[in-house]
């Protein structure tokens, strides 16, 4: 069950990491999206799980904000970005923030055929279990993915790192 739940979130270690776009912003002019996605795009996790985000997003619903882009901050002033480095964030169009495994629940009720899976995500005992899995997933995410990170980046966040690989 983890596994599937790893490989629909995240995908195979086999995806490339390497984003092809930092972001998605909405096109339209006053279009506003249902959900905006604040993630770090310094992890290779994370942006191999935004990559996935965006090819099942085909009603475009969701935008998808790298955290480090200079206009986070000032588009999301109510987004605290050290919590943000550690969960995911998803902020609606009325301002409300999710993070983690609850972002993941919102993002899954946007997608289509997502539903039911984001509404077993809510589900008060499943939601305490994922909100662990996403905790232990986030908290080893540079950890597990060092070696898919070639810049060396991802060694900056390990403890004990004090410099990116050479």
């Amino acid at each position: 069950m983890l596994q599937i739940l790893w490989d629909l979130f995240v995908g195979s270690a086999d995806e490339p990491s390497t984003p092809a776009r930092e972001s998605n912003k909405i096109e339209a002019v006053g279009t506003m999206p249902d959900i905006t996605v604040l993630y770090d795009g310094n992890c290779s996790l994370c942006r191999a799980s935004i990559a996935r985000l965006r090819r099942f997003d085909t009603r475009h619903r969701i935008e998808t904000l790298n955290l480090h882009d200079p206009s986070a901050q000032t588009r999301f002033p109510q987004i605290d970005r050290e919590i943000a480095m550690r969960w995911m964030q998803a902020v609606d169009a009325q301002g409300r923030v999710w993070s983690g495994a609850d972002a993941w629940a919102h993002i899954g009720l946007l997608l289509p055929g997502w539903n039911l899976l984001a509404w077993l995500l809510l589900v008060p005992g499943i939601r305490w279990f994922a909100a662990k899995i996403y905790a232990l997933i986030a908290r080893n995410r540079y950890r597990w993915n060092s070696a898919a990170c070639a810049d060396g980046t991802c060694s900056l966040h390990l403890p004990g790192a004090s410099s990116p690989k050479s």
